[in-house]
C-alpha cells in the first residue's frame, strides 16, 4: 500500500473539491482518489480543453468560473491560456502531509490566494471588504484548486448548477458515472450540451430525480447504507451570485431504497403523482409536461412534514400502498415507536369491522369531514357510544392508548392519526366500499352541497 507521502489525493469535505475528485477518478476510471497520479490528471486535463472551450460548455463554465482564460472576452489565445493554467497546477501538485494551511485538505500549504474565478462562491477578487484581514479570496492549495476545475464535469443543469455531494462512496461513484457518461456522449456524437442535464428547472424535484433513478438503476444494497446527501444549487456570477442548500434525510433515503423492492412500488409512483400541484392530468401527454411542478411529497420529505395524507384518496375511498409500505415510512422516517403503529392498525381495524357491520357509511364519512381536533374526537367517542349499545366486547381504545397512541401531542397531531385510521379503513374496505358505489355517489353530492354552503 502506498504510503502518504506518495498519496496526492484523499476526499476533503468540501462539495467542489470531491466533486472534481470523483470526476477524475470516474474518467480515468479508478476507483479510489488515492490511486490517483499526475498522469491521470495530464489525461484529463488534455482531454477536457477542447470541450471547455466549445461554446455551450464557456457559456455554463462562466457561471462557474467568471472571468477565467475561458470565459474573459479579452483573452484572445484561450487554449494556450487554458493548457497553462491546467499544466501549471499540475506541475504544483503535491503528496498530502500531515498538516498544511490549505482551507479544504488541510493537508497542504496555500502557494496563491485563489479568487471566485478559480473557486466558486469564495468572494469577488478586488472586494475585500468582507473577506478576513482583508484578504481577496481564499486559501487553496494547487491540488484541490486543479481538482475544481474538473468539478464541472459532475455538475447537473437545473437553470443554475446543481454540485451533489455525499459521504457514500457508492452514491457518489455512480452520480459520477452517469454525469461522466453524458459527457462522453457530448464528444462522441459532437453534440455539445453543457453540464447533464436532463430538462429539470426544480432543484427539489431533481434531486430525488437523481437519488431514485441511482437506487433504481444500480443494484447494491441500498438499505445497509446510510449516507449524507446534500445538494448546492448555485450560481458564481460576479454579480448576484446564489445558494441554496437541499439536505436530503438519512431517513428518507433509506425509505426510498425500500421502496425499491417493495410489491406495491406502482403504488408509490402514484402517491408520487398526487404530490403535484396544479396539474390536470386529462390533459398531460408525458413527464415533461409535469415534472418541474411543485410536488409536496418531495418538499415534505425534505423539510421532515408529514406525507400521510397522500396515501388517501378521499374521493375515491382508496388507499394507495399497503399498511406495510405506510407503517415502515411511518417507522423509518416519522421515528413513530411500534406501540403506537400497533394500537393506530388495531384501531383501524376496529373502526372497519364497526362500519362494515353495521353498513354506516355516514360515520365514514364523518370521520372524514372532520375538520377539527374535538370534532374527530367526538366522532370516535359516538362510535364508542354505539359499540356499547350492540354490546361490543372490548373498548375501542383505553385512555393510555388514547393518551400516548392515539393523540401523543393532542390537537397538534390529530391530522395525521386522522389519516392514518382512514388509511386502515380503506385499505381493509376496499372491496367492499366498492359494492358501495351508489351510495358513496349521494355521499359525494352531500359533501360537494356542505362545501358550497360553507364557502358561502
Amino acid at each position: 500500500m502506498e504510503s502518504n507521502n506518495e498519496i496526492i489525493y484523499k476526499f476533503t469535505g468540501n462539495p467542489f473539491v470531491d466533486a472534481g475528485v470523483w470526476a477524475i477518478c470516474g474518467w480515468v476510471e479508478k476507483e479510489k482518489p488515492e490511486e490517483l497520479n499526475k498522469e491521470d490528471l495530464k489525461r484529463l486535463a488534455k482531454d477536457i480543453t477542447p470541450l471547455y472551450l466549445t461554446s455551450v460548455w464557456s457559456k455554463s463554465i462562466y457561471s462557474i468560473f467568471p472571468n477565467n482564460p475561458i470565459t474573459n472576452p479579452s483573452v484572445k489565445d484561450k487554449e494556450s491560456r487554458l493548457k497553462e493554467f491546467l499544466n501549471n497546477l499540475i506541475e504544483e501538485v503535491e503528496p498530502i502531509n500531515d498538516s498544511g494551511n490549505c482551507i479544504s485538505c488541510g493537508r497542504r500549504d496555500v502557494k496563491v490566494i485563489r479568487t471566485k474565478t478559480e473557486i466558486p462562491l469564495i468572494g469577488s477578487g478586488g472586494l475585500i471588504n468582507y473577506f478576513p484581514f482583508g484578504q481577496p479570496g481564499a486559501d487553496y492549495c494547487p491540488s484541490c484548486t486543479l481538482a475544481v476545475q474538473f468539478s464541472p464535469l459532475v455538475m447537473y443543469s437545473c437553470v443554475k448548477l446543481l454540485l451533489l455531494h455525499s459521504n457514500s462512496g457508492k452514491v457518489m461513484r455512480y452520480w459520477s458515472k452517469d454525469a461522466l457518461h453524458d459527457i462522453r456522449r457530448q464528444i462522441l456524437e459532437k453534440d455539445f450540451t453543457g453540464c447533464f442535464d436532463e430538462n429539470y428547472k426544480n432543484p427539489r424535484n431533481a434531486l430525488f430525480h437523481i437519488i431514485e433513478n441511482i437506487i433504481t438503476k444500480y443494484d447494491e444494497r441500498w438499505q445497509d447504507e446510510k449516507p449524507s446527501i446534500s445538494l448546492y444549487h448555485f450560481t458564481n456570477y460576479i454579480q448576484g451570485p446564489d445558494l441554496n442548500v437541499y439536505n436530503l434525510p438519512t431517513p428518507v433515503f433509506r425509505f426510498l431504497a425500500y421502496l425499491k423492492q417493495h410489491p406495491k412500488y406502482v403504488d408509490w409512483k402514484k402517491i408520487l403523482k398526487r404530490g403535484y400541484a396544479h396539474v390536470d392530468w386529462n390533459k398531460i401527454k408525458d413527464e415533461e409536461e409535469y415534472k418541474n411542478k411543485i410536488n409536496k411529497v418531495y418538499d415534505n420529505l425534505l423539510n421532515g412534514i408529514s406525507i400521510t395524507r397522500f396515501f388517501i384518496d378521499h374521493k375515491e375511498k382508496t388507499a394507495y400502498g399497503n399498511w406495510d409500505l405506510l407503517s415502515y415510512y411511518l417507522k423509518e422516517v416519522r421515528m413513530m415507536e411500534k406501540r403506537r403503529l400497533e394500537t393506530l392498525k388495531r384501531v383501524g381495524d376496529e373502526l372497519s369491522e364497526y362500519i362494515k357491520n353495521t353498513q354506516n357509511i355516514k360515520r365514514l364519512n364523518q370521520l372524514e369531514q372532520a375538520k377539527k381536533y374535538e370534532t374527530l374526537r367526538n366522532i370516535l367517542r359516538l362510535i364508542e357510544k354505539d359499540r356499547v349499545k350492540k354490546s361490543s366486547n372490548k373498548a375501542l381504545f383505553t385512555l393510555d392508548e388514547f393518551v400516548i397512541d392515539l393523540f401523543p401531542d393532542g390537537y397538534l397531531g390529530w391530522k395525521e392519526t386522522q389519516d392514518l385510521l382512514i388509511f386502515r379503513v380503506y385499505e381493509n374496505l376496499h372491496d367492499w366500499l366498492v359494492e358501495q358505489k351508489e351510495l358513496l355517489s349521494e355521499l359525494n353530492v352531500e359533501e360537494e352541497v356542505m362545501e358550497e354552503k360553507n364557502n358561502d
